[in-house]
């Protein structure tokens, strides 16, 4: 006995949508950690700017402002320097694709930062230590600081390597300054736990952004709207329905069945999901949401749960699209129907399976008017109702009433100028 083998399921559309999730979060955490990186570098910026016009201004006029006859340039100078690498880093930050070369800039920036504290412990030390010791509580402020930079940089590695510098920067503190073991000990986990912080601030916005990813993954799933709701007030979407006017969209494939014979279940998926791609995209891009795909077939609803002012006319553009492209994206025949009237919208089901849909009796009418394309040999049939509430109406072709199952009374129905009579069914009965 042999195995077969089985083909390895592809789903090109669910794996593009995938994928554009997982980018999305990822370039939604570049941008937060990008955007922070900005602002520390602003304020990083400025803090040498001012001290490099300071040290520039004792260079010429040491007597006037530190009472000495000379001072060195070798300060201004290197003040300089560090001003000019600060205002560079700006630049490349300030780049539209900066995000991109952001993962090695936040390992640059933060060993930058760590280098100027260092400095700036030494010339404290060279300058203050003798005479005023306690200077060493700014030395452990500017620790603290680098230290919680790493989380406001959301990355956990910019975390780790910012803590590490600030707690190799105040050893080095701790020795030149010959501080006592215990308020050496005391200030290291001070900047430790300032660091740790920096690492939770790092998580929280980690997460907000898995949380935008959810966002976008139900926006597969959902109307916009809805999503919203559901992250914002949760109850308000269980326990509330929706009355709205919309127009029903219905469409389905000719001749599936048949066509499917010959294909494997793979192929068939695969098949499904380039139409169904092609068939939410143009409903999407006309304001709509498909509500549900029913095999070969769709539902998708225009004007709920957000109002939707011309919903009968979205609705007609898009089945016209779908017609027009579809006789080049889809090897099928594929029918509509469209009816516009009252439906409610909500959630059905119980806890753990629920689903967001519409019911009413439009619904079934739209569904209903899509079966009776076949009869009339037509790709597209709609109702009185969706037909008055086009901007173009006398373009259409109307069919006069037939009836329609489960209502007692007929309904006018309407086709694109290009069906000329009636199949077998109609002759005989309703649909």
């Amino acid at each position: 006995m042999t195995a077969s083998k089985t083909a390895s399921p592809t789903y090109p559309h669910a794996a593009s949508a995938g994928v554009e999730i997982d980018q999305a979060f990822k370039q939604a955490i570049a941008q937060a950690s990008l955007s922070n990186e900005r602002k520390i570098a602003y304020a990083r910026f400025g803090m040498l700017a001012i001290a490099s016009v300071l040290d520039v201004l004792v260079f010429f006029f040491p007597q006037t402002l530190i009472n000495v006859d000379s001072v060195s340039p070798t300060i201004a100078i290197f003040s300089l320097i560090v001003c000019s690498i600060s205002a560079g880093f700006l630049i490349v930050l300030r780049r539209p694709n900066a995000w991109r070369n952001l993962l090695t800039l936040q390992v640059i920036i933060p060993i930058f930062d760590g280098i100027l504290v260092a400095i700036f412990t030494t010339n404290i030390w060279q300058t203050l230590a003798p005479t005023k010791p306690e200077i060493i509580t700014n030395i452990a402020a500017f620790c603290c600081f680098l230290a919680v930079s790493g989380g406001i940089r959301v990355k956990s590695r910019s975390s780790i390597i910012s803590t590490s510098l600030a707690l190799g920067n105040f050893v080095y503190a701790a020795v030149l300054f010959q501080l006592d073991v215990a308020v050496s000990l005391f200030a290291l986990f001070t900047i430790l736990g300032t660091g740790f912080l920096g690492m939770l601030t790092a998580s929280i916005v980690r997460r907000q952004g898995k949380n935008e990813a959810g966002r976008l993954l139900m926006r597969q799933f959902l109307p916009e709207s809805v999503v919203e709701t559901a992250f914002e007030s949760p109850t308000r979407l269980l326990e509330e329905a929706q009355e709205c006017e919309v127009t029903i969209l219905v469409t389905d494939l000719r001749g599936f069945t048949h066509y499917s014979e010959s294909m494997s279940p793979l192929e068939v998926l695969d098949f499904l999901n380039t139409i169904q791609s092609f068939l939410a995209e143009t409903v999407e891009q006309h304001g709509g949401w498909v509500d549900k795909f029913m095999g070969d077939g769709m539902l998708a609803v225009f004007g709920a749960p957000a109002q939707l002012n011309n919903h009968a006319e979205q609705a007609f553009q898009a089945a016209q699209e779908i017609l027009l492209k579809g006789k080049t994206k889809c090897p099928l025949p594929i029918g509509v129907g469209l009816h516009s009237g009252p439906i409610v919208a909500g959630c059905l089901g119980a806890t753990g399976r629920l689903e967001f849909t519409v019911i009413g009796d439009t619904v079934n009418v739209a569904s209903r008017l899509e079966s009776l394309t076949k009869d009339w040999s037509t790709s597209m049939l709609m109702s009185r109702a969706t037909a008055h509430q086009l901007r173009s109406p006398q373009n259409l072709k109307p069919l006069g009433s037939v009836p329609i199952r489960g209502r007692e009374q007929g309904i006018e129905i309407f086709t694109l100028p290009e069906v000329s009579k009636p199949g077998k069914s109609l002759r005989t009965g309703a649909v």
